[in-house]
């Protein structure tokens, strides 16, 4: 009896120390997994390099959707000034212009009459001129001249040319003028057909000279991406990269897709892009001041959710350390918690992070 007495008691201090001897063996347990060793094999197989943790300006992308528009400085837009009637069309959809080629010949009831009334002023200008102001009195040289001069100004506010009104005389077939291009380029659009009618103002064909074009870049309404007047940019279209720069930007947000717009100016090497096609914009942006950051590749999760950086000392050894992500800038990322100096893992971190969730893992690979 005495000795069943003995017993228990002695199964009870086993029962009360057991607890705390297990505890004890997990805690250094966990100890053992806090740092992972990888021999120069495993490093070289699994391509770790580790890099120093400096301040630095850094130099990174951002991107954003953009569309290839027309050089609105470098393009016209042809249209009648009255309601006119399309005679016939001279030129297509792509075909390259000159400057001052004829691209279409009209028909206009309006222009008619103030062709009309150009030629009877005009024939009273040179009856008067001839006469002279001391014959004809000062009243009637100023009155001739003036009517002649408005009427002028008529036809050229009407579309007529200067070259076709100087050959308008009494024998052309008044209502009869032709639109000339402005400027040499490329017929980008020709929205009209033969025998249409069209009123004042309708859109009958753009000219485009495509050497160098715009992009608009949609930067999200919230941004502040610096994007400075003269900022650098790279497009890219079907994989080849153009340089750009910012020339404008919009300071008012799109009430439907809630963006802002940027304008870059880009050259067309090679005649590459057309308007019309979708961009990929990358602006090249570098922070204000050098901060502390590690390449995303270098930034891993633990268990717990929290943003880790392994760090060594020796090439060998490797110790997760708790940072706070700041922000992020391209692929880099701009962490706090960690002094400049310290040692890190630039490449293959996600192999040390699965080394390290393995739960002790054998330093000594047994």
């Amino acid at each position: 009896m005495k000795t069943y007495l003995i017993t228990l008691t002695a199964l009870a201090g086993l029962l009360c120390t057991f607890p705390v001897a297990a505890l004890d063996a997990n805690h250094a347990h966990d100890e053992t997994t806090t740092q992972v060793e990888l021999t120069a094999a495993q490093r070289e197989r699994a391509t770790i390099t580790t890099a120093v943790l400096t301040p630095q300006t850094i130099t990174y992308e951002v991107y954003a959707p953009g569309e290839v528009v027309a050089n609105d400085f470098a393009s016209y837009q042809v249209s009648p000034r009255v309601d006119s009637i399309v005679a016939q069309r001279h030129v297509s959809l792509g075909d390259n212009v000159q400057k001052g080629q004829p691209l279409v010949s009209l028909y206009s009831a309006t222009m008619a009459q103030a062709q009309a009334a150009f030629l009877v002023a005009n024939d009273e200008w040179q009856r008067v001129q001839a006469l002279g102001k001391a014959t004809v009195g000062e009243k009637r040289y100023n009155q001739a001249l003036g009517d002649y001069k408005a009427n002028k100004a008529t036809l050229l506010a009407y579309g007529m040319a200067m070259g076709d009104l100087q050959q308008l005389n009494a024998d052309s077939l008044l209502g009869n003028y032709q639109l000339y291009a402005g400027i040499s380029g490329v017929v980008m659009r020709d929205n009209f057909q033969q025998g249409q009618h069209l009123a004042a103002g309708s859109a009958l064909l753009e000219i485009s000279q495509e050497e160098t074009l715009w992009v608009h870049a949609r930067l999200p309404g919230a941004s502040e991406l610096p994007v400075p007047y003269g900022a650098v940019a790279a497009i890219q279209v079907e994989q080849q990269r153009y340089p750009a720069s910012v020339i404008q930007q919009g300071h008012t947000i799109d009430p439907v897709t809630r963006t802002r717009t940027v304008r870059l100016a880009v050259e067309n090497r090679d005649d590459g892009l057309h308007p019309g096609l979708f961009a990929d914009v990358y602006f090249q942006v570098t922070s204000a001041t050098p901060v502390l950051a590690v390449k995303q590749a270098g930034l891993m999760r633990d268990t717990a959710g929290q943003w880790v950086v392994f760090t060594t000392t020796d090439e060998q050894h490797f110790t997760p350390q708790v940072v706070k992500l700041v922000r992020e800038l391209g692929e880099w990322s701009v962490i706090e918690g960690l002094p400049a100096g310290t040692r890190y893992v630039d490449q293959g971190a996600f192999f040390v992070s699965s080394q390290l969730a393995k739960g002790g893992f054998d330093p000594h690979n047994h």
